[in-house]
């Protein structure tokens, strides 16, 4: 990250979320209901959580940084990361060479010792390419989708330098806009309403829903599209004409719910709710269903939506921490996440051939696809979602989204693109996304390797081959179970399509006993 964890400070906190908070939703560009003001602020509105017993933190826990995290070279013949060189890419100007064989560890002054699954490179990256176009505000995440590790957590903003770089990518301070498409998709293939062929005929809604525009017209609806090709090329009308026609409120509310939108997701760090407001109106809910009004999403929480589609419909909260050992040399790592089935293996698949048609023929086609037809990235396919709407009130940005995974057949990461652009912008969050992918393509295998990196005495190590990590070493007498957090063996999966068909899996050390509390 490119600024100390000090979760907004000054004026950079009260703009970031005073005003982008209460402009977030003023992105459509049509007249407003009267009734909007009430409903957003209920939208967006902080939701009270439910009164649980404290639970005690770990002794490193409150002392999280990744701002003080430095990279550690891998092994001790790996360089020193020190070295830049100049690049004539616009993007990239200045690449950190020796980044590429380090992980991130932050040392605790008591002797803890943690290593982040992020990579540096993909991190420095996104922010590279965030600073060197001049974003107002911007983010990106990029997960491991074998366990949803986080590999790049970047947020910046050129407008306001103050803002903390995490809450960028943890606050959900951007309407959800088109990417609540694939909720809505879901929605409707899950309750066995429609299929991605079902076709409807419509005009207008590129920039707003009318209630006109919901009624079938024959004469004026010279327009057709099927469910799948909606999607792709983000048809607003298509999208709110099915969930009118097909979707209770109770439906798509129970879809909203297993995304986990107005549900706390479990993180490291503190991950805002992600409001998400249904209407009881069937036309009001068939324009929220299209992308308009009501659900903001944090950028965390917009890769994992794509992670969902990814894994065959399986849900994993994140995790950014790989391993922790404690001043003693006993390790504290915590367990991974729970994973949950959300939704169904063919549905996740249905959506995700939609996905595939946005960088083919869809709205990210120019970002991924040459005038020729070429892939900008070989034969890797992409599975995307695009979104995009334009706030009414000053300072008048652009949100602008891409979240999405790749390879679209073999999933090996999911990820998500926000950016906040002003009128005259550089990039779209597209673009931005597909560059990710390109160095994550280049990087896949050193990234697979450097996962299973173990920290040691020594520094971060690599197993050598044909054998396997040191443990960590073993104090004379068991420590408590609330004072450490161990991470257990992996459990064999009940479920063969739990998890997609991806590398893997990762390599895990092997733990005392005791689990560490969930969430933070």
């Amino acid at each position: 990250m490119s600024a100390p964890n000090t979760r907004l400070s000054g004026l950079g906190a009260l703009f970031f979320v005073g005003t982008l908070g209460a402009i977030a939703f003023y992105v459509q560009r049509q007249e407003v209901p009267e009734t909007h003001d009430v409903v957003r602020t209920a939208a967006t509105g902080t939701r009270a959580a439910p009164e649980e017993a404290p639970v005690a933190a770990l002794p490193w826990q409150d002392r999280l940084d990744l701002a003080a995290a430095t990279p550690a070279p891998l092994g001790p013949d790996a360089p020193a990361p020190t070295k830049t060189t100049k690049s004539g890419d616009p993007d990239f100007p200045s690449l950190a060479t020796d980044l590429a064989r380090t992980r991130l560890v932050q040392e605790l002054s008591d002797g803890h010792r943690i290593l982040y699954t992020l990579d540096p490179v993909l991190q420095d990256a996104a922010l590279q390419i965030f600073r060197n176009r001049e974003v107002p505000y911007a983010a990106a995440v990029v997960l491991d989708v074998r366990d949803n590790a986080v590999l790049a957590l970047a947020g910046h903003s050129s407008m306001d330098p103050e803002v903390d770089p995490l809450e960028i990518v943890t606050t959900a301070w951007a309407p959800a806009a088109s990417t609540f498409k694939l909720v809505t998709a879901a929605s409707l293939l899950a309750n066995k309403h429609v299929n991605n062929k079902t076709r409807v005929c419509f005009s207008g809604g590129l920039h707003g829903i009318t209630d006109d525009l919901l009624l079938d017209d024959p004469r004026r609806d010279e327009r057709c599209d099927d469910l799948g090709g909606a999607v792709a090329h983000s048809h607003n009308v298509v999208i709110a004409k099915l969930a009118l026609k097909h979707l209770s409120a109770d439906a798509l509310q129970a879809t909203v719910r297993s995304f986990k939108f107005d549900s706390d997701i479990p993180f490291e760090f503190p991950v805002e709710r992600s409001p998400a407001l249904i209407p009881a109106d069937a036309k009001e809910r068939a324009k929220v269903a299209a992308g308009f009004w009501h659900v903001d999403m944090s950028p965390l929480h917009g890769a994992l939506l794509a992670s969902v589609f990814a894994r065959d419909g399986v849900y994993q909260a994140p995790h950014v921490i790989s391993q922790v050992l404690g001043p003693d040399g006993t390790d504290r790592t915590p367990s991974l996440p729970k994973t949950e089935r959300v939704l169904s293996k063919d549905v996740a698949e249905a959506v995700g051939a939609m996905m595939v048609r946005t960088t083919t023929e869809g709205t990210a086609r120019a970002s991924f696809v040459d005038r020729q037809g070429n892939s900008y990235i070989g034969n890797v396919q992409v599975a995307g979602k695009t979104g995009s709407l334009t706030g009414k009130r000053a300072p008048g940005l652009n949100y602008n989204w891409f979240v999405g995974y790749a390879p679209a057949d073999r999933p090996e990461i999911a990820f998500a693109v926000l950016l906040a652009n002003e009128p005259k912008w550089q990039i779209k969050a597209h673009y931005a996304a597909r560059r990710l992918v390109q160095i994550y393509v280049q990087r896949r295998d050193a990234i697979a390797d450097h996962r299973v990196a173990r920290l040691t005495k020594k520094g971060v190590e690599l197993p050598v081959e044909g054998k396997k990590p040191a443990p960590a070493a073993s104090p004379s007498k068991p420590p408590p179970p609330d004072a450490v957090a161990a991470r257990k063996a992996p459990a064999a999966r009940p479920d063969p399509d739990a998890l997609p068909p991806v590398p893997g899996p990762v390599a895990r050390p092997q733990a005392a006993s005791g689990k560490a509390p969930s969430g933070v």
